[in-house]
């Protein structure tokens, strides 16, 4: 009875909930058994300070760095560089990152500091708290619902646990396996080896969203300024995207706003680029090869966010397909996307698009996302084809157009937010049901789902399309807050082809 298929024992099967779950929540990162003490001979203290608050952030080429220079006065310059390498959005006059460090210091400080006066932050703990965030999963502690300090922590009676983090959308790398778990002893130790030492590095790595600055030096050994360098960026850097550049066709099909850990807004589609018009007229034979650049551009005409990839696609005839990500602040923007070849031949298209505030009160959702069930195939590389559409351990490969067949089946996702909740239980009270339309006509609805948090993944599937007839259906999703007594209703077209 319905369209949504049903497990063995009768139920509704929902897809994949476990790895749709890391949407919701936050999901952050020491060596044998304890925290490395950086090599600072020749540092004064105030270098050795620093070296010791960064300890997870910093590169181990960019400490290399650091150590080997002569002067405070080029160590302060190579700080500034460090986080201008690290500012989210250089539009803004105070860099995001370093201010969200400075105050998770100052929290884990208060949360780990020990009774012999150590900084809380400058311990194993404070150093994952201050890359990572809170876990998603303490064990070993009583206090489970609150990420907080303990009487027995503050008393020198600390016991061992393990914190877990999972991989999240909008994530530019992905724990391996999809998760990170890291086992802290009394003092708050940890062993920084193997799978957890290279996860760290690599979100580390991950925070330096502009590259292009350098720690350069000039003829006489001094660090280059910052101010200098940017001045050298700016005249040397690829240019954004040129919104008039039309070597070929191409055309973007948003597939995915989902919510980032810091509150911003991931935003990832498709884009298919049709090859017929290039080279002798013959389609491609083997793998193309190139670099999207996306963007979202300010009513000013200010980037706010971007990204650039390299991408190998495979063309099914003349044209092929492949997918774009970038996290943004709450707006609404112009999505800019740039596709360039590697024959340099280049293109952009561009789209409207509104950022929702995922903090906000009032019930909302992300648009539907349609896609195939199918079976995960090898490990995905950065540039697969489809690597801005993957989610955790899960790739999605939606179909361009929302193209599917009778051999398929569906799955469908969204994110409810904003739910109110109730004063007395404090618990939200959300409720969804999907249903298929034909011509305007249900022919088919799902089972009422129910959910007792704010925030909430509606889903169903994977659903046979065996028997459906070839033609256009819509797939609409009704949620209701009935704390709030307010509803929202999204629907999404797709077809189903023979």
């Amino acid at each position: 009875m319905g369209i949504f298929g049903r497990s063995s024992a009768g139920g509704t099967r929902q897809v994949g909930l476990h790895v749709w779950a890391v949407v919701l929540f936050c999901g952050a990162a020491v060596v044998g058994g304890g925290l490395v003490q950086l090599s600072a001979a020749g540092l004064d203290k105030a270098a050795e300070r620093w070296l010791r608050e960064v300890h997870l952030l910093i590169l181990p080429d960019e400490a290399v760095s650091f150590r080997s220079l002569a002067t405070p006065e080029d160590r302060k310059q190579f700080q500034r560089i460090f986080w201008a390498r690290r500012d989210p959005d250089p539009t803004t006059p105070k860099n995001e990152m370093e201010d969200a460090v400075a105050r998770g210091r100052k929290r884990a400080d208060d949360l780990f500091s020990s009774p012999t006066g150590g900084r809380g932050s400058e311990t194993g703990c404070g150093q994952v708290f201050l890359l990572l965030g809170e876990p998603l999963e303490v064990e070993g502690r009583e206090l489970k619902e609150q990420f907080n300090s303990l009487r027995e922590m503050r008393e020198g009676a600390r016991r061992p646990e393990a914190w877990t983090y999972r991989s999240r959308p909008g994530d530019l790398v992905e724990y391996t396996a999809g998760e990170l778990r890291i086992s802290f002893d009394e003092e708050c130790r940890f062993s920084e080896a193997g799978r957890v030492l290279d996860d760290l590095r690599r979100v580390a790595r991950s925070r330096i969203v502009r590259p292009a600055l350098e720690y350069r030096t000039t003829a006489d050994g001094r660090l280059v300024r910052l101010e200098d360098l940017l001045r050298d960026s700016a005249g040397a850097a690829h240019p954004s995207v040129d919104p008039g550049r039309r070597d070929f066709p191409i055309a973007l099909e948003p597939k995915m706003l989902l919510r980032t850990q810091a509150g911003l807004g991931y935003a990832a589609g498709l884009f298919r680029v049709d090859l017929s018009g290039l080279g002798a007229g013959q389609p491609p034979t083997g793998p193309v090869e190139g670099v999207v650049i996306a963007e979202g551009v300010t009513a000013t005409g200010a980037v706010a966010g971007k990204t650039e990839r390299a991408f190998t696609a495979a063309p099914d005839q003349a044209a092929f397909v492949a997918s774009y990500g970038v996290p943004l602040k709450p707006g609404p923007y112009t999505l800019r996307v740039g596709v360039r070849l590697a024959g340099g031949q280049a293109s952009t298209a561009s789209a409207p698009l509104e950022v929702p505030d995922f903090e906000a009160s009032g019930l909302r959702c992300t648009p539907l996302i349609l896609y195939p069930d199918e079976p995960n195939g090898p490990a995905v590389g950065p540039k697969d084809a489809f690597a801005a559409m993957k989610i955790g351990s899960l790739l999605l490969r939606p179909r361009f157009g929302d193209a599917f067949t009778t051999k398929d089946s569906l799955q469908v996702v969204a994110i409810l937010f904003g739910g109110a909740k109730d004063g007395a239980t404090g618990k939200a009270a959300l409720r969804a049901r999907f249903t298929l339309l034909k011509d305007g006509k249900p022919v088919a609805k799902g089972d009422d789902q129910a959910f007792d948090s704010s925030t909430a993944i509606a889903s169903i599937g994977p659903v046979p399309l065996t028997g459906y007839a070839a033609g256009r259906y819509v797939v609409r999703l009704e949620a209701k807050d009935t704390v709030a007594g307010t509803s929202v209703t999204d629907e999404r077209s797709f077809e189903i082809k023979e």
